[in-house]
């Protein structure tokens, strides 16, 4: 999935919700309590050098579909704990001689989330708009494989910890329905750039 996919659905759901919803504001009356969601996006990763493959492989750039899926709480409209599972995909990337190097990335992310609310879009009955920001910590398995036409391969997995954080905007639709476009920055073991971007739907009970 790529960038131009993701603005062009989040584009069609933001339509699609004007054209339905009936006149007058959605308020967000679910201002406090639990929250349920998912996602999809494009992770994106670089990294310069292996120190296992060192002598073969100095560059390394990939990307592949991810997907998301989490819980939260609202202490306040503003502030929210939030549960992530976040998988990055299978990123992989081919190399002369037929050999191919993949990088699979899986695991769980505590944070927290600030959102700041503003009204309803002006002319029309969507809102209200958010903007938000998150940080946290994210832990994952970060498996990787080596493998060449004759069947040699390397095979590494090892769990990290590290830093995630990351922001974007929102709509909330029909009172309790929210869709967010999110980019997020993971610090992800021996990566020199690694960070996605989501498209999100969250449900406000």
């Amino acid at each position: 999935m790529n960038n131009r996919t993701l603005y062009a659905s989040l584009a069609a759901v933001l339509t699609l919700a004007a054209s339905l919803l009936a006149p007058g504001p959605a308020r967000a009356d679910a201002d406090q309590g639990l929250y349920l969601g998912g996602g999809v996006g494009r992770y994106d990763v670089k990294i310069n050098t292996f120190n296992s493959l060192s002598n073969t492989i100095t560059g390394y750039s990939a990307n592949d579909t991810a997907y998301q899926f989490f819980a939260g709480y609202r202490f306040m409209p503003y502030l929210a704990l939030e549960g992530q599972y976040l998988n990055l995909g299978t990123n992989r990337q081919f190399f002369g001689g037929g050999a191919e190097l993949t990088n699979k990335i899986y695991g769980w992310a505590p944070s927290l989330v600030a959102t700041l609310p503003f009204g309803p879009l002006h002319g029309t009955p969507v809102g209200p708009f958010e903007l938000f920001g998150r940080v946290g910590e994210y832990w994952y398995n970060y498996h990787r494989d080596f493998i060449t036409p004759l069947g040699e391969h390397v095979s590494v997995s090892d769990t990290y910890n590290h830093l995630i954080y990351g922001g974007g905007v929102g709509l909330v639709l029909l009172q309790r329905l929210a869709v967010r476009l999110e980019y997020d920055v993971l610090d992800i073991q021996n990566t020199s750039s690694s960070n996605a971007l989501w498209l999100t739907a969250q449900f406000r009970f």
